[in-house]
């Protein structure tokens, strides 16, 4: 069989117009949350009051071809420099799941370094991820990407605090998407006072 002949139900899909309408409006739509989800960010003092020197503004922008599927990214607060990364990034992955991530690099890594290792246990309890591979620009929450802070010993914690770059992430599924701005915003100003050496309340 040729490579482009269709099969049925790509035979379908082609000839269906409003399918891909109706993906476009959804993109659009995710757009319209995450810009709704900065302005909360910004209106929470957790996020707010995070000392970020230099800080850029946030950004959204969007992708069709994160491992084939479409994908939205809002980064905020976000600090891209060429000796320090520092980003909180929400992620919509088309047909997957929503995610935060905090990303660390350089300066920023280094500056916050000795609380991520007293914040272990915290990191656990609120079912947080790291990143356990190398390319620090992968999102997916396959084994080889990211494992939960709570299957670490302190030992396999404290090596991966010595990587270039640290990446913390929570994964939401879609079907949360009315309540995706109330647990990121939390999610983020419980991660940023860790930072900080804020006591649990």
């Amino acid at each position: 069989m040729d490579r482009y002949t269709l099969h049925s139900a790509e035979q379908r899909i082609v000839m269906d117009a409003d399918w891909l309408l109706a993906k476009n409006r959804i993109i659009e739509k995710v757009f319209y949350l995450f810009g709704a989800l900065h302005v909360a960010m910004e209106g929470d003092v957790g996020v707010r009051g995070f000392p970020l020197p230099n800080a850029q503004s946030a950004k959204i922008s969007k992708g069709e071809q994160y491992l084939g599927l479409p994908y939205v990214i809002l980064d905020y607060p976000r600090l891209f420099g060429r000796d320090s990364i520092f980003a909180c990034r929400t992620f919509f992955w088309w047909g997957r799941f929503f995610s935060i991530t905090l990303h660390l690099a350089g300066e920023a890594l280094e500056q916050y370094k000795s609380a991520l290792v007293q914040a272990q246990e915290r990191l656990a309890a609120d079912h947080w991820h790291v990143c356990v591979q190398d390319d620090p620009w992968q999102h997916h929450f396959e084994a080889d990407n990211y494992r939960t802070i709570a299957s670490l010993t302190p030992e396999q914690w404290g090596s991966l605090l010595q990587k270039p770059f640290v990446k913390l992430a929570k994964r939401y599924d879609l079907s949360v998407w009315e309540k995706i701005i109330p647990y990121a915003v939390a999610g983020y100003a419980s991660l940023l006072g860790m930072l900080k050496g804020e006591e649990q309340v």
